[in-house]
């Protein structure tokens, strides 16, 4: 069965005792507590079995869906419920194939539970909070095949608002003062957080700005007793992440209709 959040009270503490700091469910999570089931451009369900027991969660975030799958879930009753719904992109556990959406594509899911204290050869950044406007341009400045950015509006709009409810959160490294890296959570909820955007400029690579961004905001939320995600793209490099503590934990997989 799937369940509107409507007809659920308490929804997210129902996910959260499924979910035990999964990274997709903190993603559904996030967005729950960022923009309220009332508005027409967000909703949120639970999958149950026969008995009622939830075993999963589904939000929708316009036509792009966020699924929460357990082995308990069930895949064809899903895949027929995106169809209907209109989906013109899922996020899920790469684990679980959804049927009638082809393979779509896929990437390593890291997680950070510890930071590996800095070596010798890495020195200290100056870490700042930056504007969401220079944020902004040091994104658009740094694109490449893996992320076209969104128009400023759209972008500062959707940040400014999860900043404000502290479901993201956005962490500078700067020379003289410049910001010249970034790294920024798409999703936090109580038990863990996702890493959606690490931006380096194109001159200041392999200097240790993007890794001292990453440091800085994953100590802030290790120490909150979060465990750190990353949804790393197939082709960027792993040994960033694992040199800081990182380890792989499953595999994303990404369907767009």
């Amino acid at each position: 069965m799937i369940i509107s959040s409507e007809k659920i009270p308490g929804y997210v503490q129902t996910v959260q005792r499924l979910s035990r700091g999964n990274p997709f469910a903190c993603r559904i999570i996030s967005l729950y507590r960022s923009y309220s089931p009332d508005l027409a451009f967000v909703d949120y369900w639970i999958t149950a079995d026969a008995h009622g027991v939830c075993t999963g969660a589904i939000a929708r975030n316009g036509s792009a869906f966020i699924l929460f799958l357990t082995s308990q879930s069930d895949l064809r009753e899903i895949s027929s419920f995106l169809r209907l719904s209109g989906a013109r992109g899922i996020l899920c556990d790469g684990n679980y194939k959804l049927e009638l959406f082809g393979e779509g594509s896929t990437g390593t899911v890291m997680r950070l539970s510890r930071l590996i204290p800095l070596s010798e050869t890495e020195t200290e950044a100056e870490i700042i909070k930056p504007d969401l406007r220079s944020a902004y341009e040091l994104m658009r400045l740094s694109a490449d095949e893996n992320f076209t950015p969104p128009t400023f509006d759209d972008f500062y709009v959707d940040v400014n608002h999860k900043l404000r409810h502290q479901t993201a959160r956005i962490c500078g490294a700067a020379d003289n003062g410049q910001l010249v890296a970034f790294a920024m959570t798409v999703a936090e909820c109580d038990r863990c957080a996702v890493l959606g955007a690490v931006v380096c400029h194109p001159d200041y690579r392999r200097k240790g700005y993007g890794t001292q961004a990453v440091r800085s905001l994953a100590k802030k939320l290790i120490s909150e007793g979060k465990t750190v995600y990353i949804h790393r793209a197939r082709n960027t490099s792993a040994s960033f992440y694992v040199k800081m503590g990182f380890t792989d934990y499953g595999y994303w997989k990404e369907y767009r209709l």
